[in-house]
């Protein structure tokens, strides 16, 4: 195909970068085709080096498969990467000191084994929480194949297409901040988060929200929480929701006694920078059973601060296993704690021990 119609059809590409949902295996697809590659990835890369998203044309699903597996913690280019700056190419050839490439797994149980000898990408964005990537991947090597790549059509294209990326990183940015200044008007909190739990962006009432060290944070660009059951279970929430395309909830437990309520839903593609996988959270402190106070549960049932605040979970809707997950306690502490609600309420069942709650402050 004639060069010139090769850039044609890349550059109608790039001007489908502002929409919603840009067509990025056809942006990914036009540009390989201009530059003369075999193959080409779309690659987000987490501020812990963890794999956020990858797309690809070109590549066997065994060499993707065996990227995303474990070869992305090992991608020298990558690591080079992070030393350069947006809106630059980055070849292996030049970047990597060739013992060095020649002598790494990276090299010799990958790259040679998926014929790629040569890697060159276009660095799109490089920020604390993310990096992202258009990787090529050649059979047989270029040399100074980054002076043709910044001529001619290609150095042409290439400015359009960070002047495009860099208006759809605004509009992002506008759509987020405009959802943030609602919420926080409502005293709440929202944040845009990956399957793992890496956060992207986060509102800044989102802080004041978590409370602690000891309970949830932000540690290292990630959502962490010090009770492994309870991180676990934020987790799967959040890989539900992105997974399924569904919304759902889910509840943590602070240091200070609240509970958080959490309502995830899919991130909406506007939201998107590449199409990669993220939930939209909204963050904000739990107001059910707020009639139901501990203190005046304590004077009137004989029961200890612990039990009530069982009690006080169960008139909001907490099941056993979700109050122990919130509070991080064993479920089998809290069941417990039930029965011993039973014996100095006279209840034998837990609807019981809710409605005399409920009847306390009717």
């Amino acid at each position: 195909m004639h060069s010139s119609v090769q850039f044609r059809r890349a550059m109608e590409a790039v001007a489908c970068i502002r929409d919603d949902a840009p067509p990025w295996t056809d942006i990914l697809t036009v540009t390989r085709d201009l530059i003369g590659a075999d193959s080409g990835s779309l690659i987000m890369l987490g501020g812990s080096g963890d794999l956020l998203h990858v797309s690809h044309v070109g590549l066997a699903d065994s060499t993707l498969q065996a990227y995303e597996q474990h070869f992305h913690k090992l991608d020298l280019l990558a690591h080079a990467a992070v030393k350069q700056d947006a809106g630059q190419w980055i070849d292996s050839d030049e970047a990597i000191e060739r013992q060095t490439l020649l002598r790494s797994e990276f090299h010799n149980d990958y790259l040679r084994k998926h014929g790629q000898n040569q890697i060159f990408g276009l660095l799109l964005e490089r920020g604390s929480s993310r990096m992202t990537a258009m990787s090529f991947q050649r059979a047989t090597i270029e040399s100074g194949i980054r002076e043709r790549l910044s001529s001619g059509h290609i150095g042409a294209y290439v400015r359009s297409f960070q002047e495009a990326l860099a208006r759809k990183q605004r509009l992002i940015a506008d759509d987020i901040h405009m959802i943030e200044e609602a919420f926080t008007a409502f005293g709440e909190a929202i944040c845009l988060v990956s399957r793992g739990g890496a956060v992207i962006r986060m509102s800044s009432s989102c802080e004041a929200l978590f409370g602690n060290h000891r309970s949830l944070t932000v540690r290292q660009g990630r959502l962490f929480h010090p009770n492994r059951a309870v991180h676990a279970h934020l987790l799967d929430k959040l890989a539900l929701a992105i997974r399924s395309r569904i919304c759902t909830k889910a509840a943590v437990g602070l240091s200070s006694g609240e509970t958080l309520s959490l309502d995830i839903s899919p991130a909406p593609a506007k939201l998107q920078m590449i199409g990669e996988p993220l939930a939209l959270v909204r963050w904000r402190r739990n107001t059910e059973g707020r009639t139901s106070d501990p203190t005046a549960l304590i004077a009137a049932f004989g029961i200890t601060p612990a039990e009530a605040r069982v009690l006080a979970g169960l008139v909001g809707g907490r099941s056993p296993r979700a109050y122990a997950i919130e509070n991080a306690v064993s479920e089998n502490t809290v069941r417990k704690q039930i029965a011993s609600l039973k014996i100095k309420m006279h209840c034998s069942r837990v609807v019981d021990l809710v409605r005399m709650a409920i009847q306390l402050h009717g």
